[in-house]
């Protein structure tokens, strides 16, 4: 404000002077004839100016000079702090075990099962192997012969001393741990390194604004009517012209032949001979004796399993007379068939 109001009350004084001037210059030409210009004032001397004493001493020009500031855009440098992080390293202790543990990954093939289905039949046939004792007839013993030498030689091991010299006296070598010191070089004095730890002290040049997120209004949609169509059944009256007769389906009865179990026909293993060929000796005569080497059939204890008894699923058949004639068929085969 001030630097406006001085230059407004300069501006004042001046318009001030240039009105009185004129006046004096008029009583001036009445008086000498003599023409004196008088320009500018001294705004100190203002309240002492007396216009009748001016003749008797010369005054100088004078200026006012009105100083006006313009406004000019110029770029201010602002310094802004910010924080810098510095890593500061420092020791860290891991314990590692001793003996260290090493861990490898070895592939192992691991058997994956995937679930087929399967299609069972029903009945589910199941095959069960009975062993049963199988005779084979022999027409007569035979003779083998085994070649055994003459005399029979037999060989017996008989333990006998074996010596084994030994010096006197005998030398026992054994170890008995002792105490055995080793000099560790240890200079002294001895130095002991302490970690104290102590405060680090960061400077900071001076508070900074931190920008911190200010809550805002959000809009939340509110529930609205909505118009929902409520269907209401109601009565419909359809004329008809006279009643008639719906037919509706009865239940009625219904014969279904259920299948009795019946014998069926058994296939059964009769044992029968089988004729072996059996080797037998040849006498063909020879002129020299020769050496003939023949295998000595040693018996052996087998144990030889009984026959159990089962049972077997009777299947069901449709047909009830096929079965009476099956029935009649078995029945008769199984009168010739035992021996």
């Amino acid at each position: 404000m001030r630097m406006f109001v001085l230059p407004c009350l300069a501006v004042c004084v001046a318009l001030a002077h240039c009105g009185t001037v004129p006046v004096e210059e008029k009583k001036a030409d009445g008086d000498d004839g003599k023409t004196v210009e008088k320009r500018g004032l001294h705004l100190g001397d203002y309240h002492h100016y007396q216009p009748h004493h001016e003749h008797h001493h010369h005054e100088h020009i004078k200026t006012v000079t009105i100083e006006k500031k313009v406004p000019v855009h110029y770029t201010v440098t602002k310094h802004v702090p910010y924080t810098v992080e510095k890593k500061i390293p420092y020791e860290v202790k891991v314990d590692v075990p001793q003996p260290y543990i090493v861990e490898k990954k070895v592939p192992v093939h691991v058997k994956e099962y995937v679930k087929v289905p399967v299609h069972v039949p029903k009945p589910y046939e199941v095959i069960k192997k009975i062993p049963y004792e199988v005779k084979i007839p022999v027409d007569k013993p035979y003779e083998v012969k085994v070649h055994v030498p003459q005399p029979y030689e037999v060989i017996k091991k008989i333990p006998y001393e074996v010596k084994v010299p030994v010096p006197q006296p005998y030398e026992v070598i054994k170890k008995v741990p002792h105490e055995v010191k080793v000099e560790v070089p240890v200079p002294k004095p001895y130095e002991v390194i302490k970690k104290v730890p102590y405060e680090v002290k960061y400077e900071v040049e001076k508070p900074y604004d931190v920008e911190v997120p200010k809550p805002y209004d959000v809009e939340v949609e509110k529930p609205y009517t909505v118009v929902v169509e409520k269907k209401v059944p109601y009565e419909v009256k359809v004329p008809v012209d006279k009643p008639y007769k719906v037919e509706v389906e009865k239940p009625y009865p219904v014969h279904v032949k259920i299948p009795v179990p019946q014998p069926y026909t058994v296939e059964k293993k009769v044992p029968y001979t089988v004729e072996k060929p059996v080797p037998y000796e040849v006498k063909v005569p020879i002129e020299k004796p020769i050496p003939v080497y023949s295998e000595v059939k040693v018996p052996i204890h087998k144990e030889i399993p009984v026959p159990e008894k089962y049972h077997v699923e009777v299947p069901i058949f449709k047909h009830h007379e096929h079965h009476q004639e099956e029935h009649h068929d078995y029945h008769s085969h199984s009168h010739h068939g035992h021996y």
